[in-house]
């Protein structure tokens, strides 16, 4: 386990015992502040590129935004964004948040920025209980949410956003539609980045690899579909899976799928890998192709993290990524035959054909899901509410 991994590791186990909080970032050579600016997203890493620690990418991304708001000139106090405990000794001219905050840590003067990073909660809670509720009908078995937001935090949720000047959404237009219209007018999409991959990763030419598949997701094992995907590769047994996530986490998920999960010889259980991890990249490099039949994200990330490693993607709507056919395979839907007539199209594709869908994939991911549009387009939507405020001070 590299150096950086075990600090990040360390600073994680400390947060749950100590707020974390980083205040008075200043701007480097531009004098005096043209304000101040608070940053309720993910603590800064303890040392080094956010990259060293192989984990989540918005950790970078909010390292990203607090260099943003320096660049245009504003001080920066940063808290977690479960930091309730924070307590605003001065008014801010701008409150950027992604979820707790908000409300309690704006005056009517400043500008409120909602940052969302999934689908409206409703949505999603109600996308997780439909999965769920279909798995008991296919198996009989009853699998206990995993990504479920509570009544609370519901409620803060649809706080922030009516208190939002401006609210940007990591999604595409079928993100966007699960929320309200009101808020929608208030919206303004911006990118995911995916995790940065190791230089054998980046550097892999595409050449004809096996006939293997991965999924790779985060936690929410039903809400991703991995119910869906073993069930179909235990019917092929000529089609390799390769299963790579925290899903052992959730024992009554493991419960009902351990004979797919670890008796079944085309389907390999890995647990839960990073993606700089060499069995990771092991994986990655003979794998043709990912799936993911998510039933709810903001723009999946580790599609993103597996587009730019090369492998073709099958992914459902709701991935918030705007795909395509040249470049994968956009479901119509999550069923069962849907995704599995999917893996069997891309599994009878000869070499040139997926070597083309997996190049284009690659160069789709690493154009319009890099750091520098993550930062450009970032950087505009903050820009817009600044402007606001130097035209209304104009205008008095």
């Amino acid at each position: 386990m590299a150096t950086g991994e075990l600090v990040y590791k360390f600073q994680r186990i400390c947060q749950r015992y100590l707020p974390q909080r980083a205040l008075g970032i200043y701007p480097e050579g531009k004098g005096e502040p043209r304000g101040k600016a608070l940053v309720s997203y993910l603590p800064l890493p303890l040392i080094g590129d956010p990259a060293c620690f192989r984990g989540h990418s918005n950790v970078w991304e909010s390292s990203e935004i607090v260099r943003i708001f320096n660049r245009l000139g504003y001080s920066v106090d940063l808290i977690a964004w479960d930091d309730t405990s924070f307590v605003p000794t001065v008014p801010y001219d701008v409150v950027f948040d992604i979820h707790r905050n908000l409300v309690r840590c704006s005056s009517e003067r400043t500008k409120a920025i909602f940052h969302v990073t999934g689908s409206n909660p409703e949505f999603s809670n109600q996308a997780e209980s439909a999965r769920l509720n279909d798995l008991k009908k296919r198996r009989g078995v009853e699998i206990g949410t995993r990504r479920a937001v509570e009544a609370g935090d519901q409620k803060l949720f649809a706080e922030g956003m009516a208190r939002a000047d401006l609210i940007t959404l990591i999604g595409n237009d079928v993100t966007e539609a699960t929320f309200p219209g009101d808020i929608r007018q208030k919206m303004r999409q911006v990118v995911a980045t995916g995790t940065l991959l190791p230089e054998v990763l980046e550097s892999t030419r595409l050449t004809h690899r096996p006939v293997e598949f991965l999924w790779f997701n985060g936690g929410g094992a039903v809400l991703k579909g991995l119910d869906l995907v073993l069930e179909i590769f235990a019917r092929n047994p000529e089609l390799t899976l390769h299963v790579v996530g925290p899903y052992l986490k959730e024992r009554d998920f493991v419960a009902a799928y351990r004979t797919e999960l670890f008796e079944t010889s085309n389907i390999r259980s890995h647990g839960f890998l990073f993606p700089a991890d060499r069995r990771f990249v092991d994986i990655a490099s003979r794998t043709r192709a990912f799936i993911s039949p998510s039933a709810s994200e903001g723009i999946s990330t580790a599609a993103i993290t597996c587009m730019q490693a090369g492998l073709v993607p099958i992914i459902s709507k709701n991935c918030g990524i705007s795909l395509s056919g040249d470049a994968g395979i956009l479901l119509e839907d999550c069923t069962v035959a849907t995704i599995e007539r999917a893996v069997q199209l891309i599994a009878a594709e000869d070499g040139d054909a997926w070597s083309l869908r997996a190049e284009n994939a690659r160069r789709y991911a690493r154009e319009s899901y890099s750091r520098t549009v993550f930062s450009q387009v970032m950087e505009e939507a903050i820009v817009s509410v600044v402007h606001q405020e130097q035209d209304n001070i104009h205008a008095l």
